[in-house]
């Protein structure tokens, strides 16, 4: 698959970013994912974002201080469903506050570092095999393992797997 190793600034995933308050854009993803996925648009079907984006403020991956004005949690979600038109969205994260439904959104309530919780979300799902899955959660490397070794086998043969803000051991 070719990708745009700079692409234009202000796309409309840049755009539906912003919108909807996440910090996907300023720190450089929305173009990233841009290059990657907008040849994809009408091909993905199901999506998977570990990491929703709590308010809740000092705990671990609050958006209190990261977010733009206006931001609730979700706000990656909406732009997910926005940008993939044919798209089933799927949000986990381990905060109650993060929990919502909307069109196209379903979110679970998940620790997903427990592989046994893990498993029980998984069979609650239709289908469980995603077309991209994205880690933005717990942004440690022992949690990005985890999550990863929990959900590669959700990830659809020739889909992708993104793990967001990998630090340095």
């Amino acid at each position: 698959m070719k990708t745009e190793a700079c692409p234009a600034k202000n796309s409309e995933l840049n755009e539906l970013f912003n919108k909807y308050g996440t910090d996907k854009d300023r720190n450089g993803y929305a173009g990233l994912y841009y290059g990657i996925l907008r040849t994809q648009r009408n091909d993905v079907l199901k999506v998977l974002e570990i990491g929703i984006g709590t308010m809740i403020p000092g705990v671990q991956s609050s958006m209190v201080g990261y977010s733009l004005p206006g931001y609730k949690p979700g706000g990656s979600l909406r732009a997910w469903r926005d940008w993939f038109p044919n798209a089933e969205i799927h949000g986990i994260d381990i905060q109650p506050d993060c929990m919502f439904t909307e069109e196209r959104i379903t979110t679970h309530l998940c620790d997903t570092g427990d592989t046994g919780a893990v498993l029980k979300i998984i069979k609650e799902i239709d289908n469980p095999k995603f077309d991209l899955i994205v880690d933005d959660g717990l942004h440690s490397p022992e949690s990005q393992l985890s999550v990863l070794l929990n959900f590669w086998p959700c990830v659809r043969s020739g889909g992708i797997y993104v793990v967001e803000d990998i630090s340095r051991v």
